[in-house]
């Protein structure tokens, strides 16, 4: 495997763990009382069939970044393709950003504003995203590699705790869920993490069949990040935390860490899965920008931090929990959008390449 091969699957890891072990719990619990193996299952194949066609189109480019392949007219795709997905990331990074200084707030700084907190992981994100790509999937595999042994343990511990019964009945009652928010709100919450793939550098050879395949680890991922915190404290306790997975790791004890328990080491290695995504977010944003503009790397540069201004003033009005949940539901159907905009950009692309030879 070449090592920009690696470097893609490493950062594509853990930026999932981010957002699976953080909110993906809640929406499965949301979603039905019982049977909760299938809107896992529907979730995962869906998950890695949309990363199937992403890859598949990309493979057929003659460059891999696909504003590389933007044409005379780039005003038309931009209005119907790059805009919508801008805005799409914007709402991301907004809500990313207050979801994630709620869990530090809650898990470390109690008596700290949140605004503060949300200045800290902005700042650091911006300062990720004005970096290249290659740095930001070599700043993941550094990470990786000396938080990987958590991360291990804490798949081994997931269900120290479990109850068994607590699984059962598996039989699933109906498929009314299909239509449930839910249900769509976790088919769709981890989109955003593969969205780079669209953006990658043309300096390298990749080997797309080796990242597809890499991919299908995340299925068994989501179901121990789905039914551990349910097998520890039953469904019906499960559903009423705010991070179920979280307050399931916090009823383990692990007396050898430096830290007090093992939520504090999973939170630590979270939060800086999470500023790689939310870097990688404003880094395709820049890209976008300087792409569609035509203007300089340090004019884009200029745009990112006024637009990463603006992010923190809409996060800072996001006031209560309920209201993050709220965010995510406005973002569903810019999520349809831009992923359905997106694939159909990137064939025609490939189409147009094939007549043209």
């Amino acid at each position: 495997m070449k090592i920009s091969n690696l470097l893609i699957i490493t950062y594509f890891f853990i930026v999932n763990l981010g957002l699976m072990f953080l909110l993906y719990p809640t929406l499965i619990l949301d979603t039905v009382e019982n049977g909760h193996w299938l809107v896992v299952l529907l979730h995962g194949i869906s998950y890695i069939l949309i990363i199937g066609l992403f890859l598949y189109g990309i493979s057929k480019l003659k460059k891999p970044n696909i504003l590389e392949h933007l044409p005379k007219n780039r005003w038309l795709v931009s209005i119907v393709v790059f805009i919508p997905l801008s805005l799409f990331l914007i709402g991301t990074v907004i809500t990313a950003v207050r979801t994630y200084a709620e869990f530090t707030t809650v898990l470390f700084l109690n008596q700290t504003p949140i605004l503060y907190v949300m200045i800290l992981f902005i700042v650091t994100a911006t300062y990720i995203g004005l970096g290249s790509m290659e740095s930001i999937f070599r700043t993941a595999f550094l990470i990786m590699a000396t938080s990987g042994f958590v991360i291990v343990i804490i798949f081994l511990l997931s269900f120290y705790n479990a109850k068994w019964y607590y699984i059962f009945p598996m039989k699933v009652d109906n498929i009314d869920f299909l239509l449930d928010i839910p249900f769509i709100t976790g088919f769709l919450i981890l989109s955003p993490t593969f969205l780079f793939l669209a953006f990658l550098p043309k300096k390298n050879k990749y080997n797309f069949k080796i990242i597809f395949w890499s991919s299908w680890f995340l299925i068994p991922i989501i179901f121990i990040s789905a039914y551990s915190p349910m097998s520890v404290f039953g469904y019906e306790v499960a559903r009423n935390f705010t991070f179920p997975y979280i307050e399931m790791l916090a009823s383990v004890d692990v007396e050898w860490s430096i830290f007090e328990t093992l939520t504090s080491l999973f939170g630590l290695s979270l939060l800086i899965y999470a500023t790689l995504f939310l870097g990688m977010l404003l880094h395709i944003l820049r890209m976008m920008y300087q792409s569609i503009f035509q203007v300089s790397n340090l004019h884009a540069s200029i745009a990112l931090v006024v637009i990463v201004i603006g992010i923190t003033f809409v996060a800072n009005m996001i006031s209560t929990w309920d209201q993050v949940q709220s965010h995510i539901l406005w973002l569903v159907p810019f999520r349809f959008y831009s992923i359905i905009s997106l694939l159909i950009f990137i064939f025609w692309i490939g189409r147009r390449q094939k007549h043209e030879i």
